[in-house]
């Protein structure tokens, strides 16, 4: 039974995780590059370590979520990283957004220690993580899967297997593909709604019904018309995104060619300054080239 667990990593989602690791009653290690963000976890009784390395010895359990693969490739492969202090019968998960080869190379270094590895992403926002809503994928061994699926359920309201390693870094790729498309179709449809003088509260009724619909698109839309974009998920992390996908997409020879469209308008977001707003700030780049604001 797990009762030890590291948590590397609280940003957006990471602190959310961690918080409810503590209220479920696990002994928690925490961990983050700027140690203040430890402050309210340790003050609630969680353990501050100084590096990766100190974070995950004499745990059952190492998680982690971290901003990009190079960040991933500092926490575990470096000098004061995790690979330093693991050790045989250990288990470490990766709830990163990372490239399925970087997956790979993670569970290939773990193996070589005897330590059991999973990839673990998870779709949802800060408000998801932080009420213990987020949908989860796991790939890995499946006797190991078993063992870690009730830490994972007191994070999230689903979570589901995809087999082997790698298997779920390549689906959180394929969800933000789409939720790349919603936002880009989301932001060029209120777009032209505006400009075609359409009522957009009513253009929103419309969304929030039609055989279209999706919660992602009503509340982002919802949030476009108050001119709330305050983070959920970082447009800069969007953009991060979309060129993970670019680059899995092109070693499957896979065609993505609406992506590209996105992708380019995440990019205009984000040169005009908006990449720590949320995600729905692309629709700022294609309000510019209109010469409207979308708002009610």
């Amino acid at each position: 039974m797990i009762k030890t667990i590291s948590y590397l990593g609280l940003g957006t989602m990471g602190s959310g995780m961690a918080t409810n690791l503590l209220k479920a009653g696990y002994e928690l290690t925490v961990w983050n590059r700027n140690a203040e963000k430890c402050e309210t976890l340790s003050r609630k009784g969680a353990r501050v370590a100084d590096t990766p390395t100190d974070a995950v010895r004499e745990v059952d359990l190492i998680m982690y979520s971290l901003s990009n693969d190079q960040a991933v490739e500092e926490v575990v492969f470096g000098a004061k990283g995790i690979l330093r202090g693991i050790n045989q019968g250990q288990i470490a998960i990766d709830m990163s957004t990372v490239l399925p080869a970087t997956s790979l190379r993670e569970q290939e270094a773990y193996a070589k220690r005897g330590v059991d590895f999973l990839d673990a992403p998870v779709f949802g926002s800060k408000q998801e993580s932080a009420d213990a809503k987020l949908w989860i994928m796991a790939a890995g061994n499946k006797a190991i899967f078993e063992k870690v699926k009730p830490v994972l359920e007191h994070l999230g309201q689903t979570v589901h297997y995809f087999g082997k390693n790698g298997n779920a870094a390549a689906m959180k790729l394929v969800g933000n593909l789409i939720v790349a498309l919603e936002l880009e179709a989301l932001a060029e449809g209120l777009v032209l709604a505006q400009k075609a003088g359409l009522d957009l509260n009513t253009v929103m009724k419309v969304v929030k019904v039609a055989d279209f619909r999706s919660p992602l698109l009503v509340s982002n839309g919802r949030s476009i018309l108050k001119r709330d974009f305050s983070t959920s998920f970082a447009l800069k992390l969007m953009l991060k995104d979309a060129g993970l996908i670019e680059k899995f997409a092109e070693s499957l020879s896979s065609p993505i060619p609406a992506l590209r469209v996105a992708e380019k308008n995440l990019e205009s977001a984000v040169a005009l300054g908006f990449g720590k707003e949320n995600a729905s700030a692309l629709i700022k780049a294609l309000e510019r080239e209109a010469g409207v604001e979308v708002k009610e």
